[in-house]
């Protein structure tokens, strides 16, 4: 947060350049301490603590015909609130291809003109247990900073070797709290070439300069008092909006004067990867090649064969991530996931491949990134691109992106979380081809409701049915699959909730749930008390029972862009039955609005005896920029103003 306006200009000035100064004298002495929280303190007001340095220096060396990859990690944060207990915990992380050594911590009080040392001596050493990966050799070295207070700083540094270069990663100019300098360094022996991108530096924040260590390259990127990375609701990664550099070795020259590629291009990328599948889709199991023939028993069509291969997989194999060393790289083949009835999204791939084989049909592995990752192959062939695996079979030229991980995705289309994205898809040992998902189109993904109702002593009665498409039918199935007959009752009121919130749910009947190629219907009664008015002689009702989006607008003071998981289509069928002895007095005019991200049609009609009500509305975005927040407002008023129209009837005179 800046200084208070009223300050003289020099004076706000003041800290910013303090700090530089303070920062250029290298490590903070123990009578720097002072200054250096006065000014931090000034500068950010509002903040519980700030990181005074965050550095990663890199160096890679020629070993014979290999390189050696050695990092440096230094981080000093520096306390200033009395609420900064909250980074008192922090984590290493280790694994199989990132070794950590030389660890040291320690939190240093200002202690007159001295400071105190107080070092961490209680390092515990956990695997990773995220809750979507069974197994995962990602070591976590946890540990406390002591005696935090305001004024203290602690200090964090470690070694790391890594086993592949190929793994080298991104660089972030931001955290979770304000960095007064970030410094990220790059030195290379001669004949090491490398690939930077650098990022989101949307204000040109971040210094680049090139220098000459000796015959080696030095390239040194640097960032001064970069703000602390701020999260919305349903905004994509950070990786979509910070700045942050990746790097990618192209290729090196050995000590024998042999230019060696690493990742120059996708071509490199796949020859590497290649490796990992070899005898993989050729693989024989008896077990497998007996289940295949007994799905593929009257298929009339090899479409049908590849139907009925992925299904089995998906209602069979439960899906486990597990991460360990090369494991986390190398899918098992087909009769081990067959047998253990679990794998992670390669092995789902695996046993594809290898049935659709073993049914004499092509299928294909497929790396792919899921939209967390905003990153192409063709502008970036490195692992940074992906982090999954499907399978993918061709017919007459059509790609279908086989993802069994998503449990109840039907075979035609793809998981919602890789629309848009490369696929770098394995044709043969020495081809491949990169091939872009589609993004579902919102007219697949539909949303139908038509119901009838009748005024029935201040209650509106009704009954109703929905039919769920696409990405409509996969993502409902998940809510009201494998749960209690309450949990659904519960998911299915608020799911069909409309009037106001004394809507209740009578009775409902599901069908076509676990058939994935047909739509899922959902019927059900309903009674809604005290909606509509009685004045006098005249009836006051609002047709529009469900008003979806209603003044559901974009907040003015929102930066970052808003993901959504499909485009679909709603459209919305009301019919009132007329009251005995009533007539039509006023019908509300028909309403319609769109653009590219939203738009709505709203149609009033009056028919022998019920006035009928049929609107549709689309969402038509995967990612809304802040650009388009504008757009999507107003379609939003002019919904939410066309949502006020109040049908009118008339008590007939006898």
């Amino acid at each position: 947060m800046a200084p208070s306006t009223n300050t003289p200009r020099s004076h706000r000035q003041l800290p910013a350049l303090l700090l530089v100064l303070l920062l250029a004298a290298g490590p903070v002495l123990a009578q720097d301490f002072g200054a250096t929280y006065t000014a931090l303190k000034q500068q950010y007001p509002e903040e519980q603590a700030v990181y005074w340095k965050y550095y990663e220096d890199i160096d890679i060396s020629v070993q014979a015909d290999s390189l050696l990859v050695r990092t440096k990690n230094y981080k000093e944060m520096v306390h200033l609130g009395d609420m900064s207990q909250v980074f008192a915990k922090d984590v290493v992380y280790a694994s199989y291809f990132h070794q950590v050594s030389n660890i040291q911590a320690a939190t240093l009080l200002p202690n007159k003109k001295k400071h105190r040392t107080l070092k961490v001596t209680d390092f515990k050493e956990t695997f990773d247990r995220n809750s979507q990966v069974f197994y995962d050799d990602t070591k976590l070295i946890t540990f406390m900073y002591p005696a935090i207070e305001p004024g203290a700083h602690t200090v964090l540094q470690y070694d790391e070797l890594l086993r592949d270069a190929r793994f080298i990663g991104s660089f972030f100019f931001s955290s979770n709290a304000p960095l007064a300098h970030g410094r990220f360094t790059l030195t290379l022996d001669p004949g090491i070439e490398v690939d930077l991108k650098l990022r989101h530096d949307v204000e040109n924040k971040v210094k680049v300069t090139k220098e000459k260590v000796g015959a080696r390259t030095r390239y040194v990127y640097e960032i001064r008092n970069s703000e602390k990375y701020k999260s919305e609701s349903s905004a994509p990664t950070i990786k979509y909006y910070t700045p942050h550099l990746n790097i990618v070795v192209q290729s090196f020259t050995t000590s024998k004067g042999v230019k060696k590629n690493v990742l120059s291009s996708a071509d490199d990328l796949y020859t590497w990867y290649k490796t990992f599948i070899k005898g993989l889709e050729q693989h024989q199991d008896e077990t497998l090649k007996g289940i295949v023939a007994e799905l593929v028993e009257g298929a009339k069509t090899e479409e049908e064969k590849v139907r009925r291969i992925f299904y089995w997989v998906q209602e069979n194999i439960k899906y486990i991530a597990f991460e360990d060393g090369m494991r986390g790289l190398i899918p098992h083949n087909g009769g081990y996931v067959c047998e253990k009835r679990f794998g992670d999204c390669k092995d789902m791939a695996s046993i594809l491949v290898n049935m659709m084989q073993h049914a004499g049909i092509k299928g294909h592995f497929t790396w792919i990134g899921t939209r967390d990752i905003p990153y192409d192959y063709s502008e970036l062939p490195s692992p940074l691109v992906d982090n999954h695996m499907i399978a993918t079979y061709m017919s007459g030229g059509r790609p279908y992106f086989l993802d069994a991980t998503a449990q109840y995705s039907p075979f035609e289309l793809p998981s919602s979380m890789i629309q848009g994205k490369e696929a770098l898809i394995a044709l043969s040992e020495g081809e491949y081809k990169i091939v872009r998902v589609p993004e579902v189109p919102k007219e697949q993904n539909r949303d139908t409701d038509t119901s009838y109702f009748r005024l029935e002593k201040g209650v509106i009665k009704g009954r109703g049915h929905v039919t769920l498409s696409g990405y409509n039918k996969v993502f409902n199935t998940y809510r009201i699959s494998k749960t209690s007959e309450q949990e659904v009752k519960e998911y299915l009121t608020r799911r069909l909730g409309r009037g106001s919130n004394k809507f209740y749910l009578e009775q409902y009947q599901v069908s076509d749930v676990q058939n994935l190629d047909k739509p899922t219907r959902i019927g059900y009664e309903f009674s809604i008390a005290d909606y509509y008015r009685e004045i006098g002689e005249e009836i006051y009702l609002n047709m529009n029972l469900d008003k979806a989006y209603f003044k559901d607008f974009i907040d003015k003071d929102r930066k970052l862009a808003i993901e959504n998981e499909y485009k679909y289509t709603k459209q919305t069928v009301s019919v009132l039955e007329l009251p005995a002895n009533y007539t039509l007095a006023h019908l509300p005019a028909d309403d319609a609005f769109s653009n590219a991200y939203f738009g709505y049609s709203i149609k009033y009609r009056q028919e022998k005896g019920r006035i009928v009500l049929h609107k549709e509305l689309y969402v038509n975005y995967l990612l809304l920029q802040p650009e388009g927040f504008a757009q999507w407002n107003e379609a939003i008023k002019k919904l939410s103003e066309a949502y006020s129209e109040t049908l009118i009837l008339k008590r007939k005179r006898v």
